[in-house]
């Protein structure tokens, strides 16, 4: 029980078990009074196609740590969204275990400088069509 001594200190929420449906981290987020992440881990099967990018709308996230699922299109599709936010990629690593699965990591463009990190290319496309 030492994690949850450790985050009361922080003041802040342990969740253990299923997380209830009606409990988004949208709503973490109002009900902490909260507009910026540091870090966004997100794995959650398929789920990131429809929930990341609103929340991208509402709140400031310096790092997105992802796993994506899908067909390379599907991929795209998704990197091209987090794209149009501002992110570069700065990791990505393929899911062994799932063949339509890769991790990605991205910094927003206007952390960068915090973390002395140098852009280099923007590297996906924000424009493309697959067919």
């Amino acid at each position: 029980m030492n994690t949850l001594r450790i985050f009361s200190t922080l003041k802040s929420h342990v969740y253990v078990g299923m997380i209830p449906d009606n409990l988004t981290i949208a709503h973490i987020m109002h009900s902490e009074y909260k507009t910026e992440v540091e870090i966004l881990k997100i794995d959650i099967e398929g789920g990131e196609h429809t929930g990341l990018e609103q929340f991208l709308r509402d709140f400031f996230v310096c790092q997105i740590l992802i796993e994506i699922h899908g067909w390379p299109p599907e991929h795209l599709d998704m990197l091209q969204k987090i794209s149009r936010y501002g992110f570069r990629i700065f990791n990505i690593e393929p899911n062994r275990l799932c063949t339509r699965c890769a991790e990605y990591s991205f910094i927003n463009e206007l952390c960068m400088s915090q973390y002395s990190v140098l852009p280099l290319a923007n590297m996906i496309p924000r424009n493309l069509t697959v067919v």
